[in-house]
């Protein structure tokens, strides 16, 4: 189409409402109280109904007002200070019927402008459109507006909203749905559904829904599947994200569109369930490949179609069992409840097989393959691998307490003695509320001394746990990581006198764990 052909289609003025528009909404915002006193009184402009009055009330530069004449809510400016780059600017898209087709609706993408550098007094909104659009069923026109002052037509009719007024210096954009609801009313587009598409995942985007009567030109059947519940599948469109070749566009018929046949778009209707692309792929494949499964069956295991999945997790599992006996087995686990998606299903399965090979359990046995509850049998390995790997800590934390036993010391009611086993740590560690059960490893392996501070009335209770490296005290710490009272930063400046220092190093040691606990208290 040719550009003075295309140029039929539109308006060759500014229609009342979408000054109103302008006005009223794009650029609310710039509506100005210039400020300027004479002989200590004070006089405002209002830029909103251009009228000027004396102030009653004393209005301050960059404050927020009520213009007295209009009621209008204004900015304050003092008309002293300079205004050089004092501009306002926004842009909107503006619907309307075709002027020449009853079926076609137009589209153009304006930006405005307010520039106060001038005589605020006589401030003009300028127009500038270099965005204009057509949509007839089945085609859309789309006409940009080049430097050189002449309209090029595009091969696609893309966003001019994302593409060129987003990024650095970002534009305030606006769209009317009451504009759009408009100029639809009448034409085919009317019944496009649009209305479901103007909303996103992020409130503060805002889309020209120029992509959408794009695709609802070119493929009426985003009304029918939309209307049935696939709104995922016309947003993977319209976001141009993977339709995995599942939908056939430019089907006449719902069954070609979806690839299905009666019965089975009957079955996906009665589903209720939200499908997408991917879910519809996975059952055609499946069907491609003979294997016998339900369009909800589908849902739930389509993810995992994803060739990650397939190559990481089902391969190995393929060494063992079947693919139907796989999915059946995933299926049955959701269904009832212990887990809520296909993909959380097989990563704890493969977590539970790696946990059987460590424990010598044969995974060509059914019952130790397929557990009944899955959840369950993963939480026994799971406690059964940590009973056997405290046992291996356990018996090096029992090699070194000869050792540790000469780091036993008592004082003035207190006990420190080291920890006897990672049990110890453990219930150490939940008791005070702080993390020393994850010392176990270290503790056992000689890399940290971990000692319980006790009262001598309760040896039992846990109290304060201090650690101790290369002779030195790193921490000391009670319940929820709290700091040592003076009792417990006694007997531990005296724990390191008798039992850490040698004579030379304990005057400098002592007064160096002293200024440590003296900054303690002042935090």
């Amino acid at each position: 189409m040719d550009f003075n052909s295309f140029k039929t289609h539109f308006s060759d003025k500014m229609s009342k409402s979408l000054v109103r528009f302008v006005t009223d909404v794009v650029l609310k915002e710039s509506r100005y109280l210039f400020i300027k006193s004479v002989v200590g009184v004070q006089f405002a402009y209002c830029t909103h109904c251009n009228q000027k009055y004396r102030a009653t009330e004393k209005l301050k530069h960059k404050q927020e007002a009520t213009c007295q004449n209009c009621r209008s809510k204004c900015k304050v400016q003092a008309a002293g200070i300079s205004r050089k780059y004092m501009e306002d600017k926004a842009v909107f898209v503006w619907y309307e019927r075709s002027q020449v087709d009853d079926k076609a609706i137009t589209a153009r993408v304006i930006a405005v402008y307010r520039n106060y550098s001038g005589d605020y007094m006589n401030v003009k909104t300028e127009y500038n459109c270099n965005h204009m659009y057509l949509f007839v069923p089945g085609q859309s026109y789309y006409f940009q507006h080049k430097w050189s002052g002449r309209w090029e037509q595009k091969s696609s009719a893309y966003s001019a909203f994302d593409n060129h007024f987003s990024g650095m210096g970002m534009w305030r954009k606006f769209m009317s749905t009451s504009n759009i609801r408009k100029a639809l009313k009448g034409t085919p587009f009317q019944y496009s559904t649009w209305e479901q598409y103007t909303k996103y995942t992020n409130p503060r985007y805002v889309s020209d829904m120029i992509e959408f009567f794009d695709l609802a030109a070119k493929y009426p059947c985003i009304e029918y599947l939309t209307k049935i519940g696939l709104r995922k599948v016309v947003e993977a469109k319209l976001y141009k994200t993977p339709t995995y070749g599942a939908i056939h566009w430019r089907g006449k018929t719902l069954q070609k569109v979806l690839r299905l046949a009666t019965t089975e778009l009957k079955e996906l209707r009665q589903s209720g369930l939200p499908f997408a692309p991917k879910h519809l792929s996975y059952y055609q494949k499946s069907k491609k490949e003979g294997r016998k499964m339900s369009l909800p069956d589908a849902f739930i295991l389509a993810d995992l179609g994803d060739s990650f999945y397939r190559r990481n997790y089902i391969d190995d599992m393929l060494k063992l069992t079947t693919l139907e006996k796989i999915n059946k087995y995933i299926l049955k686990q959701v269904r009832n409840g212990r887990y809520e998606s296909a993909t959380g299903t097989l990563l704890e399965w493969r977590d539970y097989q790696r946990e059987c090979k460590q424990l010598g359990m044969n995974l060509n046995e059914e019952r130790y393959l397929f557990p009944n509850n899955l959840k369950e049998a993963h939480r026994k390995t799971t406690a059964r691998i940590k009973l056997k790997e405290d046992k291996k800590l356990n018996k090096m934390i029992i090699s070194r307490l000869g050792e540790l036993e000469k780091y036993k010391f008592e004082s003035n009611g207190l006990i420190i003695r080291p920890a006897a086993s990672s049990r110890d740590l453990f219930e150490e560690g939940k008791a005070l509320q702080h993390c020393v059960g994850g010392y176990a490893k270290q503790y056992a392996e000689g890399k940290t001394n971990i000692f319980f501070i006790r009262r001598s009335e309760a040896p039992e209770t846990p109290f304060y746990t201090m650690e101790v490296v290369e002779g030195k005290v790193i921490q000391c710490q009670g319940f929820k990581h709290c700091s040592m009272t003076p009792e417990v930063r006694a007997i531990v400046d005296l724990f390191i006198t008798k039992k850490l220092l040698t004579k030379k190093r304990t005057r400098i040691d002592v007064t160096g764990i002293q200024q440590i606990n003296r900054q303690e208290v002042a935090v």
